[in-house]
């Protein structure tokens, strides 16, 4: 009997770690809770989302920026302030050179904010960059000491450090659209940089098992990855809980300290002493 024994054993362990796994706290490091959401969620409403999926803590940016502080106002220890520089939706394509904008930056990334990243930002072309009012956004940035959570490609990224080589930058999506080499390329490279994985999870497990390029890429850069949602309309947050979900079943697959990382260690390291 010693021979379905042994396999019994390793069967449970494995169904233990699992579920071990699925229970782990996450860290959401992209939500929104923009002005569209207010009338459909309350604040406490979003807490209560939160509480279902597991998560027991997020990085929040929000058009406009009043609505971070709604949710910060309700929960400070769970709440961690990012700032993106739209007070409206039409703000996004060109927030880089629009003075009215940079103003309102500058007015709100005070010494006492509470805000320890700017952004969710977009960035579409590496060109952009280089816009007159850019260096008037990273010098907020460098004096606030705040991180750059930017949708951007790896091209825009690689130009952000050219400009600015001291950036602390959260890659929101890993890129969406960079494959996996990529952005373990991107990785190896740049250390100040730690990818978001919102949108991404279909990508790293499209079936049964882990996309096997994403797979190394996770395990090697273990310390640079993080879990995001992006709520960025009502309806991401209809399907917050599934899209946590989403997450753990990855997170299953992985080894538990991989996974335990990946879930919450590592955004616990980039906000400790931030709030």
């Amino acid at each position: 009997m010693r021979w379905t024994a042994i396999p019994l054993v390793l069967l449970l362990a494995a169904v233990t770690s699992a579920s071990a796994t699925t229970d782990l706290p996450i860290y959401d490091m992209h939500v929104h809770y923009s002005r569209s959401h207010w009338d459909v969620y309350t604040p406490a409403q979003v807490l209560e989302k939160m509480d279902k999926a597991g998560v027991v803590k997020a990085l929040a940016s929000s058009t406009p920026d009043d609505g971070t502080l709604k949710l910060r106002q309700a929960a400070s220890d769970r709440i961690f302030a990012g700032f993106r520089p739209y007070q409206n939706s039409g703000d996004l394509g060109g927030w880089f050179s629009n003075p009215r904008l940079l103003s309102y930056a500058e007015k709100r990334l005070v010494a006492n904010s509470p805000h320890v990243a700017f952004g969710e930002i977009h960035i579409l072309r590496a060109d952009d960059v280089s816009s007159p009012l850019m260096s008037g956004y990273l010098e907020i940035v460098a004096k606030r000491k705040l991180y750059i959570h930017t949708h951007s490609d790896a091209a825009v990224v690689r130009a952000l450090f050219k400009k600015a080589p001291n950036l602390k930058i959260l890659w929101a999506h890993a890129g969406f659209f960079e494959p996996a080499p990529v952005v373990g390329e991107m990785l190896d490279r740049h250390a100040n940089l730690w990818v978001e994985l919102s949108y991404r999870a279909q990508d790293i497990l499209p079936g049964d098992r882990l996309d096997p390029e994403w797979e190394k890429v996770l395990v090697r850069h273990a310390d640079r990855f993080v879990i995001g949602s992006d709520t960025w309309e009502v309806e991401r947050w209809r399907a917050y809980e599934q899209i946590i979900g989403e997450h753990r079943a990855w997170l299953t697959k992985l080894p538990r300290p991989v996974a335990e990382k990946i879930a919450h260690l590592n955004a616990e390291k980039l906000l400790v002493g931030k709030n």
